[in-house]
Formats: C-alpha cells, structure tokens, sequence
C-alpha cells in the first residue's frame, strides 16, 4: 500500500508539471547564431551595402554608355517627311529637300535665339529644259549640275545680267538658302512671299546661326523666281541689251510690258501677231545663234516650227507668258539636297 501511495504520487506530480517542447533550428543554422552577434551583423550590414553601390554604379555606367551612343530621349517624323531626334538640349532634324520646291516647308519649328549648325549635300540643275535636250542631242550640258555651295559667277554677259534677278543677288547659282516664315505663311504670285521671309545663306556648311525670329523653316535654291513681274523685267532689260547701239527705239516699258499681258488671254493672237512684227523690224537679217550670246541668252519659244523664225523677240519668257505661268519655277528645277540642322534649344 505504501508503494502504491509513491507511485501515484509521482504520477500526479507528472501531470501537474506542463510539458517542454524544444525547437532545433537545423537550417540556417550559421545565420541565427551571427545575428546573435552584433560585430558580424555589422559586417553582414556593410557588405550588403557594398553589394547595392556596386550594381547602382555599374547600373548607372550601363545608362550613360548606352546614352552617348543613343542620347536622344525620342525620335518622331513629321507631315513634311523630317525625322526629328531630341534631347533635353539639342534637336537634330534630317529632311530631303526637293529642289524643284520654291521655299519648301520642311515643318521644323524654330524660336528666336535658337542657334543651328546646317549641313547640306546633293545635287541640282537649274535648266531641265536645257537639260532635256542637250542629253537628247548628246551635247555638253549648257548648265551645269551644281551642289549646295551653287557654282561661282563665271563673268559672262548671261550671268551678269542673269544674277541681278536671283534671290540672293550677286550670289552663286544654285546656293543653298533658308528662310524663317512665319507660322500663317502663305505662297503669293509674286516672288512667294519673299517679302515676309528671314532669309539666311547657307550653302554647304553654316555653324552657329542665332535665329531672329519664330517661324518654320523654308528652303530654296538660288535662282530666278519667274513670277510675272520677273518676266517682264527680264524680257525688256534683255530687248533693251540686244538693241543698243543698234539705232532702233524701243517702245516705252509700259508698253511691251501690255503687250506680254495680253499673251495670255482673249487678246493672245493679236498680241503675237505685234511681237511678230517687232521682231520683223528690229531683227530683219537676225542670226539666232548669235543673238544667244547676246543679252540673257535667252532659249527660243518652245513651238520653233510657228515661232522660232521669230526669235529673239519671241523667246522662251513669251512663253510663260503666253501659257498663263504664274511661276515656271516647277517646271524649271530639279534635284534633292539632305539637310541636317542641329538645334540647341533657346534657355528658357
């Protein structure tokens, strides 16, 4: 009995006390047992920092390599064909102009204080008509295909009388030139506005131009806009030069002007007919070649078989007349030049 009352005893006691339960930590065992230690937590700390400036920097490294090969933030093309690269500071613009354009838009907006470097290269010919038909008769080309820096003046009495009517006068054929327009800048009949243009020469190269003012950027090549009022300013000064000295007197401006007026229109046959007869009375034994290497040298009325026995009096100018051209720009010019302008951006 007594060895009964011991073991219930110690069996109560056993329940009474609460049970121990003891959890081994087997993985990461090493990494509990250092966070227990603050001079290794340090070192953990420090090397994790380490770690996140290298690749930060070597993140950073990555981006601005990858920036001097590629620094533009977006690239975009406009309604004029231009492909426009951009960064905070400078925008750089490729865009192909088509020669035969006069003051073609190339949509690239500019502001006042705006610096540029232009660049330009290609070709483009000034004469398609003489073009046309010395490569028909396979003869040396009359004019020349020139790039964007144009051909220097040669002398002759056809460039000196010719260049006094160019855009830029006294400037090579064919140069390169820009002009800022206005954003409501419209095409007029006579000379496209040129009035409200600020123009700039530019050629092959031109480095740090400051703009003057707002505008789109319009391009041209330096020849002779033939609005109406060109036309007829050329086809006197051109009589004018062919008859001096010769003893005949020209009619006032005034008049030969009216009657190239009525070229195009009701009145056409009879106003040929007048210039019919002037030629009749001021060139009686005329010689067309010769009279080419007079004056502008002007090329014959396109129809030879009805009007070449008029010439120089009926010349190629008589022609636009006669068809109504409010510019023979068009029909005049062709070529392409690649014009790259870099812009630094105005401070704001």
């Amino acid at each position: 009995m007594e060895n009964e009352g011991k073991d219930s005893g110690k069996v109560k006691k056993q329940v009474e006390e609460k049970p121990k339960v003891e959890v081994l930590i087997i993985r990461h065992k090493q990494l509990f047992e250092m966070l227990k230690r603050p001079d290794i937590m340090w070192r953990v700390l420090l090397s994790l920092f380490c770690v996140i400036v290298v690749l930060f920097v070597g993140l950073a490294f990555v981006v601005i390599s990858i920036k001097s090969f590629y620094p533009y933030n977006s690239i975009r093309t406009n309604l004029y064909g231009a492909t426009i690269m951009e960064n905070e500071d400078t925008e750089i613009s490729y865009w192909l102009f088509n020669t035969a354009e006069l003051w073609a838009n190339s949509g690239i907006e500019v502001k006042k204080g705006d610096v540029l470097t232009i660049r330009a290269s290609g070709a483009s010919h000034t004469a398609i008509h003489h073009l046309v038909e010395d490569a028909g008769s396979n003869k040396t080309l009359r004019d020349k295909w020139v790039g964007t820096g144009g051909t220097r003046p040669t002398g002759s009495t056809r460039d000196k009388y010719r260049r006094e009517y160019r855009i830029a006068r006294n400037l090579p054929e064919g140069i390169l030139l820009m002009g800022v327009a206005d954003m409501d800048y419209e095409d007029s009949e006579n000379g496209y506005g040129i009035d409200s243009l600020d123009i700039y020469v530019i050629g092959e190269e031109r480095r740090d131009l400051v703009i003057r003012k707002d505008g789109v950027l319009r391009f041209a090549v330096n020849d002779i806009v033939l609005d109406n009022a060109t036309i007829d300013d050329m086809y006197v000064a051109n009589l004018r030069k062919l008859l001096e000295n010769s003893g005949v007197t020209l009619p006032e401006d005034s008049v030969v002007r009216n009657v190239l007026e009525q070229t195009c229109g009701k009145d056409s046959a009879k106003a040929m007919e007048k210039l019919e007869k002037w030629n009749g009375d001021w060139f009686p034994g005329r010689d067309n070649e010769a009279l080419k290497t007079v004056g502008f040298e002007l090329g014959e009325y396109p129809d030879s078989a009805n009007y070449g026995k008029h010439y120089p009096v009926i010349n190629e100018l008589v022609y636009y007349r006669r068809n109504c051209f409010s510019n023979a720009w068009f029909v005049d010019n062709v070529g392409s030049f690649l014009v790259v302008i870099e812009r630094k951006k105005t401070e704001l």
